[in-house]
C-alpha cells in the first residue's frame, strides 16, 4: 500500500516542481525581454557600453541605484536622469511609456536587481503599481543629487 502511494505521489510532486521553476523560468525570461531596450546603452551584460574611452551609460554591476530603495530605481525607469557632465556618453530618458505596463515595470526591476551579480529583492506587480503612483507628479528626469538625497536613509 505504501509503496502504491509513493508511485502515485511522486509524479505529482514532480509536476508542481516543474510548474515552480517553470514560472521562475518565465519571469526570468519576461524581465530579461524586458530589459533588452536598456542593454542598448548598459549592455547585454550590465557593465555600460563601451564607446571609445567612455561608456554610454554607467555599470549596473553592484549599482547602488540598482540594488538600493526600490522606489528610487522605478524612479529613474520611469522618468529618467538629467544629463550632468560628460562622464558617460548617454542620457537616461524616461522609459515609462515603454514600462506603462505594471507587470512588465516588475520585471524589468526584478531583473536588473537580479541579474549581474546583484542580489536584491524581487520588485512585484503591486510595489511597481505603489512606486508608479508615488512618482506620478513627477515631470522631468531627475538629477544624481536628488537620487542621492532619496537614497540616504530615513535617520
Amino acid at each position: 500500500m505504501i509503496m502504491i502511494k509513493k508511485l502515485l505521489l511522486t509524479p505529482l510532486l514532480l509536476s508542481i516542481a516543474t510548474a515552480a521553476v517553470t514560472t521562475v523560468s518565465a519571469d526570468e525570461a519576461a524581465g530579461k525581454a524586458a530589459y533588452m531596450l536598456c542593454s542598448a546603452c548598459h549592455n547585454a551584460d550590465g557593465t555600460g557600453l563601451p564607446v571609445g574611452d567612455k561608456k554610454m551609460a554607467p555599470s549596473l554591476v553592484a549599482s547602488k541605484v540598482v540594488t538600493g530603495d526600490p522606489a528610487v530605481f522605478a524612479l529613474v525607469v520611469l522618468k529618467g536622469i538629467k544629463k550632468e557632465g560628460t562622464e558617460h556618453i548617454g542620457m537616461m530618458a524616461s522609459l515609462e511609456a515603454v514600462y506603462a505596463d505594471d507587470q512588465k515595470l516588475a520585471d524589468v526591476l526584478t531583473f536588473v536587481r537580479s541579474s549581474f551579480g546583484n542580489k536584491a529583492a524581487a520588485v512585484t506587480v503591486a510595489d511597481a503599481a505603489k512606486f508608479r503612483a508615488q512618482w506620478k507628479d513627477v515631470k522631468e528626469p531627475v538629477s544624481r543629487a536628488k537620487m542621492a538625497e532619496l537614497s540616504k536613509p530615513a535617520e
